[in-house]
């Protein structure tokens, strides 16, 4: 590439606008000079590989190279007004230029001048006059120099990236951990305590039924807290298997309410499921966990009185699902953490139920690994409404049975969590 040369008596003086800047293709050079026969015997010594810009005095270089950095400087030591040396020293103060090599230039000989120039940060030192060689070398040499500390430097700040990146990982291990093991109490503690209250009643004991349903709830719970962190690092792997074929979602969506049904006891919800049926191309074992984690989420933070509404829709090539509550809603600068992986609201925190923070990632997970996706519509106070998209599929021909029963009652559960 030609060097960029420029007359002194019409732009040494003169800033050059960054539209004019060629772009880096090879190494930027800088000569910094207020002699102008220094130039072309310069640029002789250096040759065509390099894109030169030049300045004829102190201030115009530092302004030149606060614009555009170079890869390497070429300073002379005696200008007007402001010397090598106090150009120097200003570039190696300032934390975006101290790395910049630079080689003085000058006339000036003597083991004090030199000893000077290198101990303000200069990485060379050539007298006058130039031989084209040693100039040629030394350019090209700290060059090299330059490049491979660049080099080291993005490695190391790789390395730096790599270890903290690890040190998340590791704290969110230890969390998970913690975690599981809090959450895993409570059920176990329950199983065991009911079976001990089962091997001493009757099996048509009304109370005797109610244990057995704890207990079954408690089991439950600990198995999908299991299923969960196992299908997330399967997805995390590329290694979840999937069966999809075309599936009725209405169908679908009874399943995963009927499965939750035994374990609404708190309160009473009114749940309104679909009455229309839609059908997506899926996987229905993983569908049916989606909405039994969005369900469960929804009764979780619905309140005593208040309702779910479960609805299906078809939009372009996507069948929709939207699992609405009317319970708190989740703030605005929530809606994608508490997608993330152990992500938990702030204010939801504190809640007596348990919460790994996995039931989201893996919804969201499993409906992006089918071809669809997750988005979530809330504001505090208004409730809480989860759309899944999924793959459209064609309609399957109407089952020969009575219809679909649009809503009902049940109570909420505490065994489940937005998060």
């Amino acid at each position: 590439m030609k060097p960029i040369t420029m007359k002194p008596e019409i732009t040494f003086r003169k800033e050059i606008p960054r539209q004019e800047m060629p772009p880096p293709l090879a190494d930027m050079l800088l000569i910094v000079d207020d002699v102008a026969a220094d130039f072309d015997i310069l640029l002789k010594a250096i040759g065509d590989e390099y894109v030169v810009s030049i300045a004829p005095d102190g201030a115009t270089a530092l302004k030149m190279i606060e614009e555009f950095p170079p890869d390497l400087i070429l300073l002379d030591v005696v200008m007007p007004e402001m010397d090598g040396y106090e150009v120097c020293e200003k570039l190696k103060a300032n934390p975006d230029t101290r790395d910049i090599p630079v080689i003085f230039l000058t006339a000036v000989t003597g083991d004090d001048n030199e000893e000077k120039g290198l101990s303000l940060g200069a990485v060379d030192y050539i007298a006058k006059p130039y031989k084209y060689a040693l100039v040629k070398a030394r350019v090209r040499n700290h060059l090299a120099l330059r490049r491979s500390q660049m080099e080291l430097m993005r490695q190391r700040n790789q390395v730096a990236d790599a270890y903290q990146k690890l040190r998340h990982l590791e704290k969110q291990r230890d969390d998970l951990v913690h975690m599981i093991v809090h959450d895993m109490r409570s059920p176990l503690t329950n199983i065991s305590c009911f079976l001990d209250l089962l091997s001493a009643g009757e099996v048509n004991d009304p109370e005797y039924q109610k244990n057995l349903g704890s207990t079954r709830e408690a089991a439950i719970n600990l198995r999908d807290m299991v299923s969960d962190l196992l299908d997330i690092s399967r997805m995390e792997a590329d290694q979840m298997p999937l069966h999809r074929r075309s599936c009725d979602l209405a169908q679908l969506t009874h399943a995963a309410v009927e499965r939750l049904s035994l374990l609404a006891q708190e309160s009473q919800i009114s749940v309104h499921l679909p009455d229309q049926r839609g059908f997506a191309y899926c996987d229905p074992d993983v569908t049916v966990r989606i909405i039994q984690n969005l369900f469960g989420n929804a009764i979780k933070f619905t309140p005593a009185s208040g309702s779910i509404r479960i609805e299906l829709a078809a939009e372009d090539r996507y069948a929709r699902i939207s699992i609405a509550d009317t319970g708190c809603g989740i703030p605005p600068e929530y809606h994608e953490k508490v997608f993330e992986k152990f992500g938990q609201v702030e204010d939801r925190k504190n809640s007596h139920r348990p919460s790994t923070g996995l039931g989201l990632t893996f919804c969201k997970m499993a409906a992006e690994a089918q071809g669809g996706g997750i988005q979530l519509e809330s504001e505090p106070g208004h409730g809480a409404t989860f759309h899944v998209r999924l793959p459209l599929a064609a309609p399957h021909p109407e089952p020969k049975k009575e219809a679909i029963e649009p809503s009902f009652h049940m109570a909420a559960n505490s065994n489940y969590s937005r998060l």
